[in-house]
């Protein structure tokens, strides 16, 4: 088992570290398994399957305040989620949400109109199942290594295999730093939002709601034999 757990974190080092971003799915996808493996109250093995709606409330909560604006100098400015052209597609789900129910509230916008609710949800479960949830186990190589599930296109869940609920338990706070810090250094490199940066706004605290934190907690197990500079399995 602890082979296991040291082979499970040192993928996800490969997977943050070799695949190629166009947009802040992949971070929220893992950050949204993260939450749910957590809540599944999972100790052992076992696999477990997450439905895509699952997914979307979970995206709808780690994005709601990231589609709120940046600046208050500037209602438009809502951070580009994406290094595409336009706004990342969740980010606009989000906006129409949050335009309709016209509440900036996540609490009232959820019980307010269940039918728009149900219909944002659904949109964002199809993005989740299109694009993150697909390509969330490919590098630049384009090679897909499917350590953490199967991806099956017309499935409505995602079935974590043996063991990776656990693991996504038992080393939450690693994978969260990790999905977080280069979650900030994505937008904050992101050319469209140099426009709304200041010096007196810590992004990592608006996107997250917490303070920059840094990673040295994480460098006695990052730095262990066959973590570091691994990205075969």
């Amino acid at each position: 088992m602890a082979e296991f757990q040291l082979n499970f974190l040192r993928r996800i080092q490969w997977l943050l570290e070799s695949s190629s971003y166009t947009s802040t799915y992949k971070f929220a996808l893992l950050m949204a398994m993260v939450n749910l493996s957590i809540e599944s109250g999972i100790n052992n093995d076992s696999e477990h399957s997450i439905s895509y709606e699952q997914l979307a409330e979970q995206f709808i909560q780690l994005y709601w305040t990231q589609a709120l604006p940046y600046s208050d100098q500037s209602s438009d400015s809502v951070l580009r989620q994406s290094s595409t052209t336009g706004q990342a597609s969740v980010i606009n789900s989000i906006l129409g949400l949050q335009h309709k129910t016209k509440t900036t509230s996540l609490a009232i916008a959820h019980t307010q109109n269940i039918k728009l609710w149900q219909s944002t949800i659904k949109d964002i479960s199809s993005t989740i199942k299109k694009y993150p949830a697909r390509y969330l186990q490919s590098a630049e190589d384009k090679v897909s290594r499917e350590f953490l599930y199967v991806y099956d296109s017309k499935s409505k869940v995602v079935t974590l295999k043996p063991g990776i609920a656990y693991c996504f338990t038992r080393f939450s706070k690693i994978i969260n730093k990790l999905c977080q810090q280069y979650w900030t250094e994505f937008v904050r490199k992101n050319s469209r939002n140099q426009i709304h940066f200041s010096d007196d706004i810590d992004l990592q605290q608006f996107l997250f709601n917490q303070s920059r934190q840094g990673l040295k907690v994480l460098i006695p197990i990052l730095n262990r034999p066959g973590i570091v500079g691994d990205s075969t399995f």
